[in-house]
């Protein structure tokens, strides 16, 4: 039990952090074209985690397994080449949408999951399938502008290419984070990630310096503590925690990321966007509630 409190405590902090990374990434993409951002970003995780593996090397001689060191490296180019991928398409959106919009479409990820069984030949249930329902309907208003001719924004839908991709990554950490070392992974994936978007930068983007040190900020809170710090609690948490239990408290990054793109970029979405948001969250909430426990308070 204490093991699974601290998990769901670590989960929220992750979802604290993620929900201001919001904010950096709109104020980055101001002055750095996405790739060049997400390679510096993901080195500096990289380098990060790097040293602290070092440190925690000379103050633990636990050796690890065969088993644990193939899990690590599966694991961490796995999800690598997924995390490289969506966050790509989610830096690229946030220069086209709000924080606020990015945080809560990134969000359908946790109601991602459950459509992907459908296709992988699983039963989906009637919460379920409600869930998506409703998700489908606060995308809608939250995205589409009524006023311009039932027009989407180029950035919510890379924005929600994104979540596809963050769905899978996921996934891939349920699969690998049991066996693997959790800062090791993590330290893999952000090496391999950084290797794509540089494949990347120099294919499609020319570096500035001076714009480089005019976004340097936001490059170090989103490599620090939103990458290196965030996703290894990530993979930390969900040892502990529930995979179902574990979505819904991440899914809160959307409530933060409204918050702070509110309170510091002044961000104020209009009516239709706040229901839809609403509908949204209550999508996400309503599709990680145990069936069980929907039936045992309608009894009552």
């Amino acid at each position: 039990m204490k093991n699974k409190h601290r998990g769901e405590l670590l989960l929220l902090l992750t979802s604290f952090i993620w929900g201001f990374a919001f904010i950096a990434q709109k104020l980055g993409s101001d002055y750095i074209e996405p790739f060049t951002f997400n390679f510096f970003r993901n080195l500096t995780a990289g380098i990060f985690l790097l040293a602290y593996s070092f440190f925690r090397k000379n103050k633990s001689r636990k050796k690890v397994d065969s088993i644990t060191k193939t899990a690590t490296i599966r694991g961490g180019i796995a999800t690598g080449l997924v995390m490289a991928v969506a966050v790509s398409f989610q830096q690229t959106g946030v220069y086209f949408t709000t924080s606020g919009k990015a945080g809560f479409i990134t969000s359908l990820y946790v109601v991602i999951v459950p459509i992907f069984a459908i296709f992988m030949g699983k039963k989906v249930s009637k919460k379920t399938a409600i869930s998506i329902i409703l998700a489908l309907v606060g995308l809608y208003l939250l995205t589409v502008r009524v006023d311009d001719g039932f027009s989407i924004n180029k950035g919510d839908i890379l924005i929600f290419i994104g979540s596809l991709f963050f769905a899978f990554h996921i996934l891939f950490i349920d699969k690998f984070s049991i066996r693997a070392d959790s800062v090791k992974m993590s330290m893999i994936q952000f090496f391999v990630a950084s290797l794509v978007s540089l494949l990347l930068m120099i294919l499609f983007e020319k570096p500035n310096f001076d714009l480089l040190m005019k976004g340097m900020l936001a490059i170090l809170y989103l490599g620090i503590f939103s990458s290196g710090l965030g996703y290894t609690l990530q993979i930390v948490a969900q040892k502990d925690t529930d995979p179902t239990i574990a979505s819904l408290i991440l899914s809160l990054e959307s409530v933060f990321a409204a918050f702070f793109g509110f309170l510091f970029l002044k961000e104020r979405p209009v009516d239709r966007e706040i229901i839809g948001g609403i509908i949204m969250f209550i999508a996400i909430i309503l599709s990680q509630i145990p069936e069980q426990k929907i039936k045992k308070f309608f009894k009552k």
